[in-house]
């Protein structure tokens, strides 16, 4: 008796241990679990209560239906809907937790009437909690400014330019949006301007001295003997040619012929002109002689001063230039198969400054700057185009505000002393001036630029 007694205590005590063993698993389970707080359960309205939720590895729709239920909501479930949430939450509020389920998994809801409609999220993944906004920029580029703004966007965040109205489009999470738009308005500040006046001067002296010389003389006669009989005649003149033995008159070698009619022999004139220099011509003519002599000497003395003064206004940072002057048109002809084409090319001969300006905190500004001169030289020329002379400096600097600066002087003088001569005859003491041509020059040239930088005042 005692022993049937004991056998059904120990099937009760191992019934009872089996019982809490299933129970404990299913409680481990239990893939969605939802419970209110009962300290406030009923001292709030519904939408106020706060519940305590586990789920594990639980279908989606499962959850979303079982927090409908126990908020008595109206739930419409898009058969699209379909995955796992695992999360665990303490004292939250149920639309708090439906809205959080909903955003983690890029699906969104739209009530109408007392009906909750849930379905995917139009946006992309992780683009539903994005904003835009437009910014406008009124001083700066706004194009210029975006590309310093993409390291601060998020992985979603994008940034676009509208260039018609200098407006940035922001799409990003919030927070980004407005420290970019904070940003922004700090830099998008009125630029200041700076009026860069450069004064370009230069001066000029010159001399030069010439002394020229032609003659040419002929003389002709019989050649009479001893006996006193005529043997033949002969003619002493300087040499030239004959396109045909039987013309009268010839070419003299030196490229001259006097008043008289006799060529030249020594023909190194001095470069006199109309406005320019002086000449004199004697002509001796008899029978059997002929002589023409012109003496030529030209002396100019000249100085001058040019000034230059381009002004120009530009903004601090940016490149100005500014430039006068005249472009040279010149014909080119090329032969391609047999073919011959006219090309019209330009060569340009101008005044240009160009500088770009940087305004420090202290009112200093830095500068680089580059002036040049082109002109051209219409005494040297090459296939009737002159020859372009430049003169030009390019120089980094810092200067206060106001002053006037000297960024370059070039001086140049030219000495020269030339003697045009016959070999040999020239170099005879006295005689020797009836053979040569001197000319002398001294020129000088002297460029100097000045560079006053002022900051331009607002309203001035």
């Amino acid at each position: 008796m005692s022993r049937n007694i004991k056998r059904i205590f120990l099937q009760i005590i191992s019934m009872a241990l089996f019982s809490i063993c299933v129970n404990a698993y299913a409680e481990a389970n239990k893939p969605i679990s939802i419970e209110k707080d009962k300290d406030e359960a009923n001292l709030k309205r519904p939408a106020e209560l706060l519940y305590t939720m586990e789920f594990r590895d639980a279908d989606i729709k499962d959850v979303l239906r079982a927090l409908g239920q126990e908020n008595n909501l109206n739930i419409i479930i898009s058969e699209k809907i379909s995955g796992k949430v695992t999360l665990s939450f303490n004292r939250v509020r149920l639309m708090d937790a439906i809205e959080t389920i909903l955003k983690i998994n890029n699906l969104t809801y739209r009530k109408e009437g007392n009906i909750m409609m849930m379905v995917a999220s139009p946006f992309g993944e992780g683009e539903e909690g994005l904003v835009t906004r437009r910014i406008p920029v009124d001083f700066a580029n706004a194009k210029e400014i975006s590309e310093n703004l993409k390291n601060m966007l998020s992985s979603k965040g994008k940034i676009t330019m509208d260039q018609r109205t200098n407006t940035l489009i922001v799409r990003d999470v919030a927070d980004n949006v407005e420290r970019i738009a904070s940003l922004v308005k700090s830099l998008d500040t009125r630029t200041p301007q700076v009026m860069i006046e450069a004064r370009i001067v230069e001066a000029r002296s010159g001399f030069s001295r010439e002394l020229g010389i032609q003659w040419g003389a002929d003389y002709a006669g019989n050649i009479v003997s001893r006996s006193g009989r005529v043997h033949g005649n002969y003619l002493l003149s300087g040499g030239g040619t004959k396109t045909n033995s039987t013309d009268t008159t010839y070419t003299p070698l030196t490229g001259g012929i006097g008043i008289g009619g006799t060529g030249f022999l020594v023909n190194l004139p001095a470069a006199v002109g109309a406005g320019s220099g002086g000449a004199i011509g004697i002509s001796y003519l008899t029978k059997s002689l002929g002589l023409d002599l012109q003496l030529s000497a030209m002396e100019s003395t000249g100085k001058g001063k040019v000034l230059s003064n381009p002004k120009i206004l530009t903004l601090d940072n940016k490149e100005a230039k500014i430039s006068s002057g005249r472009d040279i048109p010149i014909r080119v002809l090329s032969t391609v198969s047999g073919v011959t084409t006219t090309e019209i090319k330009i060569i340009n001969a101008s005044l240009s400054l160009t500088v770009t300006p940087h305004i420090t905190s202290d009112d200093q500004i830095v500068m680089n700057v580059k002036a040049e001169k082109a002109e051209p030289d219409w005494t040297r020329q090459v296939d009737n185009i002159p020859t372009i002379v430049k003169k030009n400096a390019h120089t980094d600097m810092i200067i206060r505000n106001g002053d006037t600066i000297v960024i370059g002087g070039i001086f140049t003088k030219e000495i020269s002393d030339a003697e045009n001569g016959v070999p040999f005859l020239s170099k005879i003491p006295i005689l020797g001036w009836l053979f040569k041509k001197q000319s002398v020059l001294d020129e000088q040239n002297e460029l100097l630029i000045f560079i006053t930088p002022t900051i331009a005042k607002e309203g001035a």
